[in-house]
């Protein structure tokens, strides 16, 4: 094998724009990746020796390609994605120096931590001289992020951090996956500095009050399909379902049809601000009242960027802290300072392509 030289790897994050919460549902989700990244700067070595040095954490980590890469904390997600490719034959030719940083605010709805997921399997492949697809590398990221670790969150993350853009991504029985060719401007993103005290138990206790929510509707509903049948049709039966499994079923299925309908409005490249701004406040709507995932702050975020001419505004994520999208074309200094005003931590930003290997 020849020599690698160093190397460099940006995986964006992403935000939600409509679904959240549905692609561990088996429903449809649209999400866009942004300018925001994780950057693996690699050096390849002369021995099997990997040294990480993760420098926003001021953390450090080593492992040696003849070690049992075993894992520290339960969401080791650079080790986790060196044992997926390892398990595939998968396998470095070479250690290196890689030293992680990036501009995602972590722990906020954004994304970072499979945004991480991506840049390792990416890096690890890179020094293995194998060529994945966008969809091995982001079903390999989904396995080291989410299935290694038991965990109940879906792969939207990782397609939208490799695949890049706006991307409409329907989970059924066959993912299919469709690029949305539109000039979506004024997005900005607002940290609320709330840092998220469990992601992965909120995720757990939605998808199981969804997913019992759907077993007692096929006991009143013949042929019931929770990605066919009508709202109608479920409010006609919603009520024989104990709380929250009730709330959170009838929040789903809102929010099913209301990304079917901002998908059509998306690929149409409809410049109706007011009405898309809409349907970014309703998602945050069915998010804050079916699925409780609001916080005082975060509601009085949105209250500002509105008043100062957002359109519509939405929380990012699983919720319960971290951030908003609001969306403002014209007027995004100005939310971002309204953001700042209410103790927030905002960030322009813009749609962005997907994860890259650049050779230094």
């Amino acid at each position: 094998m020849e020599k690698l030289i160093p190397f460099t790897v940006n995986a964006p994050g992403r935000v939600f724009l409509l679904g959240e919460h549905s692609d561990y549902l088996s429903l449809e989700v649209i999400s866009a990746a942004l300018d925001l990244y994780i950057t693996f700067s690699v050096k390849p070595r002369d021995d099997l020796k990997f040294n990480l040095n993760y420098q926003d954490l001021n953390s450090k980590d080593s492992f040696s390609l003849n070690d049992d890469v075993t894992y520290s904390n339960s969401r080791d997600y650079v080790r986790s994605a060196f044992n997926i490719l390892f398990r595939k034959e998968i396998i470095p030719k070479t250690g290196a120096d890689i030293i992680i940083k990036g501009t995602i605010p972590i722990a906020a709805g954004l994304s970072s931590s499979s945004a991480l997921s991506v840049a390792s399997i990416i890096t690890f492949a890179h020094l293995a001289n194998v060529s994945l697809s966008k969809y091995e590398i982001a079903q390999y990221a989904f396995e080291a992020e989410v299935v290694e670790f038991g965990e109940s969150g879906g792969m939207m993350d990782h397609l939208s951090s490799v695949f890049g853009g706006i991307i409409h991504v329907d989970f059924g029985d066959e993912i299919k996956l469709t690029q949305i060719p539109t000039d979506l401007t004024g997005l900005v993103i607002g940290d609320s500095l709330e840092k998220k005290k469990d992601t992965v138990g909120d995720l757990k206790i939605i998808r199981t009050n969804v997913e019992n929510g759907y077993s007692l509707l096929k006991k009143s509903i013949k042929q019931f399909n929770h990605r066919e049948t009508s709202l109608a049709e479920i409010l006609n039966h919603i009520n024989k379902i104990p709380e929250p499994s009730k709330t959170m079923t009838l929040t789903t299925i809102k929010n099913r049809d209301l990304t079917r309908r901002a998908f059509t409005f998306l690929m149409s490249n409809s410049k109706d601000e007011i009405k898309f701004g809409k349907m970014l406040y309703e998602i945050h709507e069915l998010m804050r009242d079916g699925l409780k995932r609001s916080t005082d702050k975060i509601e009085n975020m949105i209250r500002s960027v509105k008043e100062v001419g957002a359109f519509g505004a939405k929380i990012n994520g699983s919720g319960k802290g971290g951030t908003i999208l609001a969306y403002a074309p014209g007027f995004e200094q100005e939310v971002a300072n309204a953001i700042l005003s209410v103790g927030g931590q905002p960030y322009i930003v813009k749609i962005s392509e997907g994860a890259t290997l650049t050779s230094k």
